[in-house]
């Protein structure tokens, strides 16, 4: 045999390895999602945080939506099969009160609603959810003048 011979053979079983390494690569044994149930939580906003009815000045204040997601997963930061309701809302009870007792006494009036909700996850697919707690934010509601005579 001839040294061109020999060239190709060495190229042909180069090329061959080659497409086994990248069939071997891009091929999948399983399932790559978690298969196991996991528990997590989350928040279920159904009315934005609001300032005197709008958004136009949220951004000068904390977001309470922000600061209880963050509670949240200071509590319960990874995912797991057990969940810890008691831990998760004992921190957004105290993060509740909190946030309402700092913002109180002020000008402004401060809205916002949300649930928290327990989420049963299989994989990354959600295949139960609980709401656990709703949390009403009415700080400094503008109480309406009756119109009245205050002498009477």
């Amino acid at each position: 045999m001839n040294h061109r011979h020999y060239l190709k053979l060495w190229r042909g079983l180069l090329f061959s390895l080659l497409l086994l390494g990248v069939a071997v690569t891009f091929t999948s044994c399983g399932d790559d999602e978690p298969s196991g149930t996991t528990i997590d939580y989350y928040l279920d906003v159904e009315e934005e945080f609001l300032i005197n009815g709008s958004t136009g000045h949220t951004d000068r204040y904390e977001n309470p939506i922000t600061r209880m997601r963050a509670a949240i997963r200071k509590a319960y930061p990874t995912p797991d099969a057990n969940g810890n309701d008691d831990a998760v809302l004992e921190a957004c009870d105290k993060e509740f009160e909190t946030y309402v007792e700092n913002y109180s006494g002020g000008a402004e009036h401060f809205t916002c609603l949300f649930h928290l909700v327990r989420a049963t996850k299989q994989g990354s697919k959600v295949v139960q959810n609980e709401e656990l707690r709703t949390y009403s934010y009415d700080i400094n509601p503008i109480i309406p003048d009756d119109g009245g005579d205050d002498d009477e």
